[in-house]
């Protein structure tokens, strides 16, 4: 499988690329029936499945989107959604994790791991999501999505809380592609993670990666960490690849960030401190020793990472060294939380050097940040902020904002910026409208609103097998660079507007609109993004169709049907669509269903067409086999242009097992 958000050109010439070891194919005619031979294997494997099935695994995109505080799948990231995958596989229970383990998945902001220790101390294991949801700062909605990502495990008797449990759980998942261009040779990669788990004591991570057009080994890039996780005092030590994020981003946070606002959930960065990466990568992570120590409502997070070991591993014998030390003191309570951070990078080591010089160049430092962040909650308005320092650059860096509810059916978030272009935002993750933490001043307001009553979709039950009839996103955010930035010889403005609308029709039927707005003094002054969505399901059978204008430079249109079946251990999926965008600033994006753990959201771009099949299939509970095949090809011709681009073609096939 391969998990790519494609936007940076069209892609010329004849394609097809193949993963989990099927021989690539040439030309088109052969495809289909290679398509076919696949589903009839994977029909015939169903039947060896077992009645029970678990939850779908392509509705987990709605919990992630929530959980991000997007309302859109484009605005995702693939290694915020691989990460996510990841607790798919190996769930966190709620019931056991130490307060350490529960902050660095992500999943739960400060306040809610001090909510639940509590619940946990005083009234026992959690055993529903209604239960959760009752619990203080998770709520219904929230109580849902984290229902992909959880478990309740719980060997005590009611009242009582479990303690950790007895297991060993060992994952393996191997990669494999290949793909061919026209008038090209052959291009291979693959991919590999391995994860163990011990009693929730001890976790074990070992990721690689090969790309296409590199040499197969050594993997081109790779991780590795391993992570204790203590009782008492002692939280977790890490050795290898982590992540590092702190406050609100603004001075350190390492991997994943979300740049532009949009639902309120986005507006508070939930914090993960130190946490143990699970990704391919390893880009954007720290590789060196982290710990971190709880003393009463204190904890002590520290780490010293080593810039370049990477590289060096990788062959690159002359890359420069450089040390990364760093420490986060906070202060955690029921409703409220405090931290200071400060972390320096050492000036540059270079091999070969004497020791003197050695000694000279680690005294010299390229990049020094401190900050002071804190996150309060009364009566259910919550407070937010940093203050962070470029001691270098002599420049304070401010971001600050609330999050509240008005009445039962609004949420409302505003935020302001302070981003001085002195500012170095190096391992910044803060909030932002352009792609730096720096040269930008900035306020955004966004809420989301329900009303109507509560709607039961059809095919579910249980808990958050209801939604609300209606249900809006609205935001707005203007920002200013006083310098001049993307090309410019000025300062620049910008205004992003958005509206998100859905509409519970009925049990079956659906409604969504989406317009966004951006609006600039530079370059193409207006982007305007109209999209309308109508789904039906009745629980085994779906249909989704697509409509879609962009007006930048041009006027880009694109439409699209989808139709699926979705039944025990089977779903099957079949989209066709077309396009019509004449300029690459009209480039219209369109989420794709893949296999578990990929992210493929491609640009449309030309005058074309495209089809597509996904396909799954479950086998005796530990063995997943997942079939994608697609067809895009670009006929017409554009204005300007004297033909019409190649079409290319793709099949993949993904086998999961557990071991």
């Amino acid at each position: 499988m391969e998990m790519k958000k494609e936007g940076k050109g069209p892609t010329d010439g004849f394609v097809l690329d193949v993963s989990g070891g099927i021989s690539v194919l040439q030309g088109h005619g052969c495809a289909g029936s290679v398509v076919l031979r696949l589903l009839a294997v994977m029909l015939a494997a169903g039947m060896c499945r077992s009645p029970a099935y678990a939850q779908s695994e392509t509705e987990p995109y709605a919990a992630m989107m929530h959980i991000a505080g997007v309302s859109d799948p484009e605005d995702l990231d693939e290694s915020f959604v691989e990460e996510m995958y990841s607790f798919m596989a190996s769930p966190v229970c709620i019931n056991t994790a130490t307060r350490s383990r529960l902050l660095d998945s992500g999943l739960f902001s400060q306040y809610q791991v001090a909510s639940l220790l509590d619940y946990r101390s005083r009234s026992g294991d959690i055993l529903s999501l209604a239960e959760l949801a009752a619990v203080d700062g998770f709520g219904r909605e929230y109580a849902a999505a984290l229902s992909h990502f959880i478990s309740f495990d719980s060997d005590a008797l009611p009242g009582r809380s479990s303690d950790a449990p007895g297991y060993v759980s060992n994952s393996l998942t191997l990669r494999y592609g290949a793909r061919k261009k026209e008038r090209e040779e052959y291009e291979h990669s693959y991919a590999f993670k391995y994860g163990l788990e011990i009693n929730d004591r001890v976790e074990v991570n070992l990721t690689g990666r090969t790309g296409y057009g590199n040499p197969l080994f050594p993997p081109e890039v790779s991780s590795f960490n391993v992570t204790c996780y203590g009782r008492g005092k002692l939280g977790k030590v890490i050795a290898g690849d982590f992540n590092a994020r702190f406050g609100q981003g603004l001075a350190l946070w390492s991997g994943f960030s979300m740049g532009g606002l949009s639902a309120p959930e986005s507006y508070s960065r939930r914090p993960s401190g130190l946490s143990p990466y699970r990704s391919y990568s390893g880009e954007g992570t720290f590789r060196g020793l982290a710990a971190d120590f709880s003393a009463g409502r204190f904890t002590i997070s520290s780490f010293l990472a080593a810039e370049g070991t990477r590289e060096q591993i990788y062959g690159d014998r002359d890359a420069p060294l450089s040390l990364v030390p760093a420490v986060n003191i906070g202060y955690f309570g029921q409703d409220g939380q405090a931290s200071v951070t400060c972390y320096a990078q050492s000036g540059t080591m270079l091999p070969g050097m004497g020791k003197d010089s050695l000694l000279m160049s680690a005294a010299m430092f390229s990049d020094i940040k401190c900050s002071a962040d804190m996150r309060y909650v009364i009566r259910g308005t919550e407070l937010f902020s940093e203050v962070a320092v470029d001691v270098i650059n002599l420049a304070v860096a401010v971001v600050a904002g609330s999050r509240f509810r008005i009445g039962e059916r609004l949420d409302m978030a505003v935020s302001g910026r302070y981003y001085p272009a002195g500012y170095s935002a190096s391992r910044s993750g803060a909030v932002r409208s352009g792609t730096r933490c720096s040269n930008e001043y900035a306020v955004s307001v966004s809420g989301v609103f329900t009303a109507g009553e509560y709607v039961q979709l059809a095919g579910k039950t249980g808990f958050g097998s209801s939604v609300p009839g209606h249900r809006g996103v609205f935001g707005a955010d203007v920002s200013h660079a006083p310098e001049p930035r993307y090309g410019t010889d000025r300062p620049t403005s910008q205004i992003k507007l958005l509206f998100d609308y859905d509409w519970q029709a009925s049990p079956e039927t659906g409604i969504a609109i989406r317009v966004t707005e951006r609006l600039r003094n530079w370059g193409e002054p207006f982007r305007t993004d109209v999209r309308a969505d109508v789904k039906y399901s009745s629980g085994k059978f779906a249909l989704a169709v697509r409509m879609n204008a962009l007006h930048c430079e041009g006027l880009g249109l694109l439409a699209y049907m989808e139709g699926g079946y979705r039944s025990g251990p089977l779903s099957l999926w079949l989209r066709a669509g077309a396009f019509r965008v004449d300029n690459w600033n009209d480039r219209i994006y369109a989420y794709e269903r893949d296999a578990p753990g990929n992210f493929n959201v491609p640009a449309y771009y030309g005058r074309g067409y495209w089809t597509a099949l996904t396909a799954g299939v479950k086998c005796a509970g530990w063995c997943r086999i997942y079939l994608r095949a697609a067809f895009q090809d670009c006929p017409w011709a554009s204005p300007g242009a004297d033909e019409g681009r190649p079409g290319k073609a793709e099949v993949k096939l993904q086998l999961s097992i557990d071991i």
